[in-house]
């Protein structure tokens, strides 16, 4: 049985990344118009489908990191996760300064919900269960 600070874990990241999807719905427009207006990336050929694939890979890459850790106890896709969370919250440092519209108050939303989701990976019954110290049930020996 997985402990409690897993089960949080899950339930967090699981809803920034929600969170994530309704951004990116929200901003795809915005995004492809700013790629396709870019003479690089037209001069490439990107556009909406690079776009698509670039998220569903990240998403698959966030999907894969949750599952190795809330089901599998991957302990290094742990440091991964903490790492790719570190990051992302010093990517959106600059953008503090600039103006706070909806999609910046969801963007700090779903940092606040990954980072709540990685401070529970820290908390004993989860490192633990990451590092395989499992607890032995009782009834197993009835």
């Amino acid at each position: 049985m997985r402990p409690q600070s897993i089960v949080m874990f899950e339930r967090l990241f699981l809803a920034s990344l929600a969170g994530s999807v309704v951004g990116f719905a929200l901003t795809y427009d915005e995004v492809v118009d700013s790629l396709a207006s870019d003479p690089a990336m037209q001069e490439v050929g990107l556009g909406s489908g690079f776009v698509l694939g670039v998220t569903a890979a990240s998403f698959a890459i966030y999907l894969l990191l949750w599952h190795l850790i809330a089901h599998k106890a991957a302990n290094f896709a742990k440091w991964i996760l903490v790492v790719f969370t570190a990051l992302g919250v010093l990517m959106t440092v600059p953008s503090l300064a600039g103006p706070w519209d909806a999609i910046q108050l969801l963007s700090l939303a779903v940092y606040a919900l990954q980072i709540a989701a990685v401070v529970y990976l820290f908390r004993a019954d989860a490192v633990a269960w990451l590092k395989g110290d499992r607890p032995t049930d009782p009834s197993a020996f009835d």
